[in-house]
């Protein structure tokens, strides 16, 4: 039986998935660990209060963006990037905002987190912040990934999270390496 805190942590009101670098340039590789998900809502205070400002501030953008859109579950690092760019004129460079600190810092954080393998074609969408993204594979065929494909994408996530992830906590919790303080 799931205890409280166990459902308080497998089943967030969203999570933030983010690329990592792509760990190869062999262009045959199509498949790799090159993304990471936590579930930012599930963060206790004591441990957001000790990050540094570049992580709570980038955080608090992610809080809003998901305030803003109820219906995601899975908000990536780049519709955050696009949202403050797109909607709201800004960027984390005018906001102040170091990301690729505080992306590595939230990366190292001691807490529930998964590194997730893809593929190169999800990976493009997830890194994607642009209105028009042309993709030029090594045999020199090109090609402009749509926002259909990139919503797909997003869907595919939430599905494998829905399920994944609940597991994970479950695994957690039976190892008792679940707390909540």
């Amino acid at each position: 039986m799931e205890s409280e805190a166990q459902r308080f942590f497998a089943h967030p009101r969203y999570w933030l998935m983010f690329g990592l670098p792509w760990p190869t340039t062999d262009p045959n590789v199509n498949m790799a660990e090159a993304a990471y998900v936590l579930a930012p809502p599930t963060i206790p205070p004591k441990l957001r209060d000790g990050l540094s400002r570049d992580a709570a501030d980038l955080l608090g953008f992610v809080d809003l963006y998901a305030s803003e859109h109820p219906k995601q579950r899975v908000v990536w690092f780049s519709d955050v990037t696009r949202w403050l760019e797109w909607e709201k004129g800004r960027s984390w460079s005018t906001l102040g905002v170091d990301w690729e600190s505080a992306l590595g810092e939230l990366l190292h954080l001691p807490f529930l987190g998964l590194y997730l393998t893809i593929s190169g074609r999800a990976y493009h969408h997830l890194i994607n912040t642009a209105k028009c993204f042309r993709v030029t594979y090594a045999d020199g065929f090109s090609e402009v990934l749509t926002d259909q494909e990139r919503e797909a994408v997003h869907e595919a996530f939430t599905r494998t999270l829905e399920v994944d992830w609940p597991e994970c906590v479950a695994a957690v919790a039976a190892r008792g390496q679940l707390s909540v303080s």
